[in-house]
């Protein structure tokens, strides 16, 4: 009795496991179902203004259960996963859009983005002018455009618009060379320009020459002054009572004058000492900032006075550390006269002062 009342209850357990393993894939199941991604009725859209270079593009996804998306620009630029997102492309060309849906859809659309800096020949009015322009004389022009309805002309002279009329007739004022440009339809992205190069007006001579009786030249003795008596120049009273700088004030405005050093901080001078340590820097790469004086007291570590060559000698192949750094600047020349630093040198993984 006991023994078959084990193995009925035994068998209940696998029937049990069975139902509840059932019930878990119908749900799994549904779950896929309800929320699967058609992959044939995909719904991705690319909006832009102009497709463009340098302009952005708009690109949304409205595809129906969809909760994961890459997108793929075409141009080599990073992924974007974002559901509603924007990209802008530096060249113009044909690029092959990718976005993939759940990590499973993937769909493909082509977009043709065109130079910002071109214009559609197709959309842009041609002009016509007259071969020969002159200043003053009227000058005829005509425009060309298929549906044209408005014209706006611009003849290079004025800020504004100068004529609307289709074939308009205009009086250059100045000569030199014109942009000429017309826009159609108010359509302001396909302008034509055109340059042209105005004539000055011709100058006809009132009197011309006449050889007979052109006067030539006088004889230089007949424009000399009569010799008279030696005179004392004017200028020798004068000039008595100009002052002069003397040469110590001369000196002084001298070195006014002379090129300061260029501006260095605490921070930068420790960053090239740390680097004259390291073996890559040395005391040369200071002349600008000490005008040369490499003679210049150090205090080290509030104790021991050395030159900056010195200093520069010692510290050569060391690690050292630096706590505490001033520098003493002339206030005319910028130049470093001073310094006062505190560094600990690292010797068997200990810091030690120097």
């Amino acid at each position: 009795m006991k023994k078959g009342y084990f193995d009925v209850k035994f068998d209940l357990k696998i029937v049990l496991f069975f139902v509840l393993f059932l019930l878990l894939s119908i749900v799994y199941f549904l779950v896929q179902f309800f929320n699967r991604v058609d992959c044939d009725t995909a719904k991705f859209y690319v909006l832009s203004e102009h497709f463009q270079s340098e302009e952005s593009v708009e690109f949304y996804d409205k595809t129906e259960n969809a909760n994961a998306w890459l997108w793929d620009f075409g141009d080599g630029s990073e992924f974007d996963t974002r559901q509603h997102t924007f990209h802008i492309y530096k060249q113009s060309g044909k690029y092959i859009v990718s976005l993939t849906l759940n990590g499973v859809c993937i769909h493909t659309k082509e977009v043709t983005i065109s130079d910002n800096h071109s214009v559609n020949k197709s959309e842009m009015p041609t002009i016509f002018a007259s071969k020969i322009i002159t200043v003053g004389q009227p000058t005829y022009f005509r425009g060309i455009k298929d549906g044209g309805r408005t014209w706006e002309w611009s003849f290079g002279e004025n800020n504004g618009i100068d004529d609307t009329t289709q074939n308009p007739v205009y009086i250059f004022t100045k000569a030199g060379e014109k942009i000429i440009t017309l826009v159609a339809n108010g359509n302001f992205n396909s302008v034509a320009r055109i340059a042209v190069y105005v004539h000055p007006k011709e100058i006809k001579k009132i009197n011309p020459l006449d050889v007979a009786s052109y006067e030539y030249e006088k004889e230089p003795e007949k424009f000399s002054l009569p010799k008279g008596k030696v005179q004392k120049d004017p200028l020798e009273d004068m000039l008595q009572y100009i002052p002069v700088a003397s040469r110590t004030e001369a000196k002084k405005d001298s070195t006014k004058t002379d090129k300061k050093a260029p501006k260095i901080s605490e921070d930068q001078f420790e960053i090239l000492l740390l680097k004259v340590a390291e073996g890559s820097k040395v005391k040369d790469d200071f002349e600008e900032f000490l005008c040369g004086n490499y003679e210049m007291p150090v205090v080290k570590n509030g104790e021991d006075l050395l030159t900056f060559e010195q200093f520069c000698d010692n510290i050569k192949g060391k690690k050292i550390r630096i706590d505490a750094i001033r520098l003493n600047k002339d206030k005319m020349t910028n130049c470093v006269k001073g310094l006062n630093i505190s560094y600990k040198v690292k010797s068997l993984l200990i810091w030690s002062k120097d």
